[in-house]
Order: structure tokens, then sequence, then C-alpha cells
């Protein structure tokens, strides 16, 4: 069997909604997307930072966030 290419691999992960969502995306400015990807990394952080801070009350900020460093190297 022949190896897919990352374009093969890609779609293969990939759904209708994720489709439709790049096909929304290309229709505006760069600009734009580099907005709504920030405001999406945004929204992120911060579930992961309220879940850390639910699951650890006893950590400091600091604390906090090293955790959420180490989560996001763990899982990419």
């Amino acid at each position: 069997m022949a190896e897919m290419t990352a374009l093969e691999r890609c779609r293969a992960r990939l759904g209708p909604a994720d489709e439709l969502a790049i096909r929304l995306l290309l229709r505006v400015s760069p600009a734009q997307r580099l907005r709504t990807m920030m405001e999406l990394q945004d929204i992120l952080l911060d579930g992961l930072r309220y879940r850390l801070r639910q699951a650890h009350p006893d950590l400091s900020d600091y604390q906090i966030c090293l955790l959420m460093f180490q989560r996001l190297k763990q899982n990419g």
C-alpha cells in the first residue's frame, strides 16, 4: 500500500465541519484570520486555566501557569 501524502492525511482527519470552517476562513483577510486564531487561543487557554484552578485550588498563579505549560507540552 502506498504511503499517504501530507494532504491526504490531512483530508482523512478533517470532517465536513472542518472543511466548512476552512472555506469560511479563506474568505476573510489574513489579519482577520490571525485575530480569530488569537481569540480562539485565548478561549482555549482560559478554559484550561479554569479547569486547572478548579482541580488545584491550592496552587499559586505561577504554579498554575507552569502546570498549563506542562499540559500543553504533553498534548502538543
